[in-house]
């Protein structure tokens, strides 16, 4: 009788590891988005920066607010064609629940600063000449945008965009619209 008792202990032992073991093999294989990427619905890694005035943000100080993220370069063609819109748009948002951050991976303040004076543009500038931000974010090739929700999880990332276009502008819209509710729900609460 104890050699059956035995057995089924080992059994149910068996079943419960395996059960256990299929149910990590099943999320692994079923789970979105590639390896080693941040993806849609991710929450979006922290980090902490400089801003041009030398005061340390994290990223999770916005939390509450869109978020645009963004990584360029001053030598990036596509960069430079991309920041004149995202200058709008930050004009357009900047009052409302929206922060915008353009992380350069230039070396330098001076050629950030000069890029802004030459091009006129008053978007928040970080510098990584480190490029630890875009090693966090896995960025391969530049510009790289995460817009990031007012909880702080990645909703759109994307590669060299029009956002002056009405449908980016829209979708921006809509995401400051959210943040704007939410913080209008709590306040009610």
């Amino acid at each position: 009788m104890n050699t059956m008792r035995e057995r089924i202990k080992a059994i149910v032992f068996f079943v419960v590891v395996g059960a256990i073991a299929g149910s990590f093999v099943y999320k692994e294989v079923t789970r979105v988005g590639q390896p080693g990427i941040i993806n849609i619905g991710q929450q979006a890694p922290d980090f902490s920066i400089k801003d041009k005035d030398g005061r340390l943000v994290k990223l999770s100080d916005f939390r509450g607010k869109a978020v645009f993220l963004n990584l360029w370069g001053t030598w990036c063609g596509p960069c430079v064609a991309e920041m004149p819109e995202m200058e709008i748009l930050y004009n357009k948002f900047k009052d409302r629940k929206f922060e915008m951050m353009a992380i350069s991976i230039d070396n330098d303040w001076e050629l950030v600063n000069e890029f802004y004076k030459e091009h006129k543009l008053t978007l928040p500038a970080y510098l990584d000449p480190g490029h630890q931000i875009s090693e966090l974010y896995k960025v391969g090739k530049f510009p790289e945008t995460f817009l990031i929700d007012a909880n702080g999880y990645v909703v759109k990332h994307t590669w060299v965009e029009r956002w002056a276009e009405p449908r980016n502008m829209q979708y921006v819209e809509n995401l400051i619209r959210q943040a704007e509710t939410k913080e209008q729900t709590s306040l009610q609460q």
